[in-house]
Parts: structure tokens; sequence; C-alpha cells
């Protein structure tokens, strides 16, 4: 790709960052790459996925590629309060080899610190909460050491779905992948250089289901 002129890359960006704001505002969603190109009147899509590139690094914007409408504006100003969530910031949950203590499960319901995503990041804002990840344990989940997890509150998950379990004789929580095998529960973390492990099912509470992730700045 050839280089861009400085000004002519700024006011790309911002014809950019502007269409997006303008567009959850207006839609409660988030736009498509092809959606950004025609409302912002960009040459190609190659050229906006250049441009969001940059947002991102100048972190006004977060992107999850693995969906369509993957962008999440990083100012909080630009996007008016019907369009945000607030949602309790519970702790730190282990994504390494073993589980951190966690003091109580009822820890989940009295949280004052809180973050603001963008409505359009879940379908159902009722019973959210967010942990920061701990370890590398989740990382081909893409889920890396510092990222903030939207969890929803659930006792049950189907079968290979990202879960914060609780282990009751541990009093420790971890976030795997979980399996239900007879009368236990395998736990399966998202790296390759670390093993499954078995629990209990009786000595284990699934305490929520992983909604999305923010990437740490």
């Amino acid at each position: 790709m050839a280089r861009l002129a400085h000004g002519s890359q700024n006011e790309g960006r911002q014809r950019v960052l502007e269409f997006i704001t303008s567009y959850i505002n207006d839609n409660s969603v988030p736009p498509t790459i092809r959606e950004i190109q025609a409302g912002a009147k960009i040459s190609s899509t190659s050229m906006v996925s250049y441009y969001l590139k940059d947002l991102e690094k100048a972190n006004l914007l977060d992107r999850y590629k693995r969906r369509s409408r993957g962008v999440v504006i990083n100012d909080p100003g630009r996007v008016v309060a019907r369009d945000m969530v607030s949602i309790p910031l519970v702790g730190v949950i282990t994504c390494g080899s073993g589980p951190v203590p966690t003091p109580d499960p009822d820890a989940l319901r009295s949280a004052d610190d809180r973050i603001q995503i963008a409505r359009s990041m879940v379908k159902d804002a009722d019973d959210l909460f967010a942990l920061i990840a701990s370890g590398d344990s989740m990382i081909d989940a893409l889920i890396h050491d510092g990222d903030i997890i939207i969890m929803k509150k659930e006792s049950d998950v189907k079968n290979g779905e990202l879960a914060a379990v609780f282990l009751t004789e541990k009093n420790e929580s971890t976030l795997k992948r979980v399996y239900k095998e007879g009368k236990r529960l395998k736990l399966k973390p998202e790296n390759p250089t670390l093993k499954p492990f078995y629990v209990d099912a009786r000595h284990a509470q699934i305490q929520g289901r992983v909604m999305c992730v923010i990437r740490r700045a």
C-alpha cells in the first residue's frame, strides 16, 4: 500500500471515526466495514481496514475481528448514554496454570467499580459483570493477561462454552472451557502448553458465561 500523506491520513481517519460514532448513535450497533466505506466515502475496504488499525493504535477504538460489527468506540463521551451499559467490575480471575483465591462468590453482586461498554457488544445487558484476566492459559481464545472479560451470570453452560467456575473446596475461581463428563467437569485451558484438569461437579459452581472480551490498552 502506498504511504499516505499525513494530512490525507488524518482526514480519512477522522471521517471514519465520525461516521462510526454517528452510526452507533443512530442505530445502536456498529457499522460493518462496507458500511464504513460507503458512509465515510473511503475508496476501498482495505483503506477502511488501514484507518481502523490506525485508530486502534491510537486507542480511539477496539476491534473484534471475528464479528462483522466488531468496532467499539473507546471514548464513552462520543456515544450517547442510551447506547452504553454500566457493568460492575468485580475483580480478577485466573487464566493461568492454577486458580487464584476468590473471597466470596457473592462479591459478584457487591462491586463498587464499574466499566462502561457499548450496548451493541451484548444482546442482553441483564446480570452482567466484568473480570480482569490474569495469566495466559486462554490465549487461543483471544483472552490475554490484563484483558477485561464481560460475563453473564449463569449457573449452567453448554459443553465447550467459556465460563468462570468457582471451586468450592479450594475457595478459588478459574476461567476455562467447560465440558460435563458424568459426575465431573473437565476444565480445559486454551493454550497448547497446558493440560485440562478435572473437578467433582459437586464441588464446582459455574458463576458466569463469557459474553465478550475487551482488550487491554
